[in-house]
This record gives C-alpha cells, structure tokens and sequence, in this order.
C-alpha cells in the first residue's frame, strides 16, 4: 500500500470541505439562498484547480514509478544476462 504524504491528505481535506461547501451553496442559490453567484463560482473554480493539482500530481508520481521500475527491470536483465554467461562458461559451452 502506497504511503500518503502529509501534503496528499491535506488537499483531500480541503477538497472535501470545498465539494461540502459547494454543494451547500448550490443548494442555497436553488432556494433562494445568500451566496452571490460570484462567489459560488469562485468556490467552483477553486474545486476544480484543487481536482486538477491532485490529478497532476498523481500522474507525475505515476511517472516517477514507472521510469525507476523501467530501471529495475533494466538492471535485472542485466543481471540474467550475466548469470547465463557464467552457467554457459561452467558447462562450456
């Protein structure tokens, strides 16, 4: 399981609040409640570059897994390539 950072949960802390906050306030404005409509859209944008920055985030770390696993798997190519060279020596071949 993959260990989440203190920065990780903080922005889905603050995502979570703003998704509650926006839906209250669409709730509100549905009614006939008092949030401007500049201010729901403000609070809107916010989510959405708040969504953004997780889903950039992830993806980059996406990256990062993928290019040292490519690693990896480069060294334990590497690594079959020698040990078949040392059984072909022993059985001389």
């Amino acid at each position: 399981m993959k260990r989440r950072s203190l920065f990780d949960i903080a922005l889905d802390i603050i995502l979570i609040l703003i998704v509650i906050l926006v839906i209250y306030w669409g709730i509100q404005l549905i009614f006939g409640g008092s949030p401007d409509l500049s201010q729901f859209n403000s609070a809107l944008i916010i989510m959405l570059a708040g969504f953004l920055v997780k889903i950039y985030r992830e993806i980059g770390e996406m990256r990062v897994g993928a290019k040292y696993s490519f690693l990896k798997i480069k060294e334990d190519i590497g690594s079959i390539k020698e040990n078949m060279y040392l059984i072909k020596k022993k059985l001389k071949v």
